[in-house]
């Protein structure tokens, strides 16, 4: 009688730890389409488009751009516009290597380098835009009406102002490379996930799960 109850409970409980995997499955499989289909802007759109993107992940990628600047308030005037950049790209890549080093979390970490991948791409035109200074800042004002921005300056400073455009077309390759490659790891640990905790479950039952 006990080992009838025993041999019961063990089947619902590996019935609702394969039904909880399941769901961790459908979950992450439904953010990388997601992440996927919110790409789509990112992997075809045109230099300029890009620049005048106003979506929820260039907001993300401006709150921490200007607390990049902000941290870097005591630097010199080329760290401190370089700041923007780099907080917005640090943030992201530390996120990702934590998942790796502290969660052993290979989605998790790669969800993060797609945010790294986007961060690229939204840095991207305003490279572009170095010398021209056409597109609205955060103010609401061009570059041209404010005496220039973070991009015209750093490059100015550098002596590679002229270069502005190949830079941005490489750093907007190295983004979408990024994206895609990170979209693919993503899916990937997704499924890795789901096959290596169901197999758990069918070890440790004995027989395949209803």
């Amino acid at each position: 009688m006990q080992r009838a109850v025993f041999t019961s409970l063990r089947g619902t409980q590996c019935r609702g730890y394969t039904q909880s995997v399941n769901a961790s499955l459908f979950l992450r499989v439904g953010l990388v389409a997601a992440l996927a289909a919110y790409s789509r802007f990112s992997f075809t759109a045109p230099m300029m488009e890009l620049g005048d993107d106003a979506s929820f992940m260039h907001r993300v990628h401006l709150v921490f751009h200007e607390a990049g600047h902000v941290l870097l308030l005591w630097a010199s005037p080329l760290w401190h516009s370089l700041g923007g950049t780099i907080g917005q790209l640090a943030v992201p890549f530390a996120i990702a290597v934590a998942f790796v080093v502290k969660n052993r979390d290979g989605f998790g970490a790669a969800v993060c380098a797609w945010w790294f991948g986007h961060s690229l791409v939204d840095v991207a035109p305003y490279i572009n835009d170095a010398r021209k200074m056409q597109l609205t800042l955060l103010g609401g004002q061009t570059g041209m009406e404010v005496e220039g921005h973070d991009w015209n300056f750093i490059l100015d400073r550098l002596g590679l102002l002229n270069m502005d455009i190949h830079y941005a077309r490489d750093v907007l390759l190295a983004g979408r490379v990024v994206m895609a490659l990170s979209l693919l790891a993503a899916a990937g640990f997704a499924v890795w996930h789901g096959v290596k905790h169901t197999r758990f479950a069918v070890l440790r039952d004995g027989k395949r799960p209803l």
